[in-house]
């Protein structure tokens, strides 16, 4: 690398260290964080500003590390007891294999399993979604800080290599040829099921229903190779009779 790109490369993150505080920093942070969530500004402007209780409420949080962490502004609040109580009652109503019999860890597995060159999830997604919204968004940064602690912290380059094997991944996935090359079909169009199952959960899926959805991809599996994937992975099929067929009369 040349001197000169180098400089280009390493001057804006060198500044933003060289020239702030951790309070200008956590200005910034705040700052950005304000522009990017609405929410946070409703709640900062309706609840906190406004109402001493959410105030006490949430330094309790901020000075307890061990409290349970809030899934949104509402558990910051003092009015979601009943929220609350109706989520957890959900829950246990919820059956826990939504997605065609398999839990979410299991989806997962299999993601794994079929992702190409054994790339961490964890870096992939985060590279992925970084690109694909280029900007850092608020769960972005959250999940950035913990991928640099555990790649800095630790002293181990792991996640680093990681991380630019998932970049050179994206960059061959950047066309359907290189896509192919680099995954292989076969792992490409079972890695569409299982994205297809994480984002429409439900009891069982009907054939006719995933080959839609990859056709509109694509992608075209032979039916009897995707009946296949799913019995070998416990993926429960619609198997339910379709509608009738209508009989022509006999013409008289």
């Amino acid at each position: 690398m040349s001197p000169r790109s180098r400089t280009k490369t390493d001057g804006p993150l060198f500044t933003r260290l060289a020239e702030n505080t951790d309070e200008s920093a956590t200005v910034g942070l705040l700052t950005q964080l304000c522009r990017e969530s609405p929410e946070l500004r409703h709640w900062l402007w309706a609840d906190f500003g406004r109402s001493a209780q959410v105030r006490k409420k949430f330094a309790e949080i901020v000075k307890d590390p061990g409290s349970l962490p809030a899934t949104g502004f509402a558990d910051l609040t003092n009015d979601n007891v009943a929220l609350r109580e109706e989520a957890r009652r959900l829950r246990e109503q919820f059956p826990a294999r939504i997605y065609g019999g398999l839990t979410w860890s299991e989806v997962m597995t299999l993601v794994r399993h079929h992702q190409a060159a054994g790339v961490d999830l964890g870096a992939f997604v985060l590279a992925r979604d970084w690109q694909k919204t280029g900007k850092a968004s608020p769960l972005l940064m959250w999940a950035g800080i913990e991928f640099l602690d555990l790649a800095i912290a630790s002293g181990h380059r792991r996640l680093l290599k990681h991380l630019n094997r998932a970049l050179v991944f994206l960059k061959q996935c950047e066309s359907k040829a290189k896509r192919r090359s680099a995954l292989g079909f076969t792992d490409w169009w079972k890695l569409q099921v299982l994205f297809y199952l994480l984002k429409h959960p439900q009891a069982s899926y009907t054939i006719r229903e995933l080959i839609a959805h990859l056709t509109a991809l694509g992608l075209k599996p032979a039916a009897q190779d995707l009946r296949r994937f799913c019995a070998r992975n416990g993926i429960r099929r619609d198997m339910r009779a379709g509608r009738p067929r209508t009989r022509m009369r006999a013409k008289l």
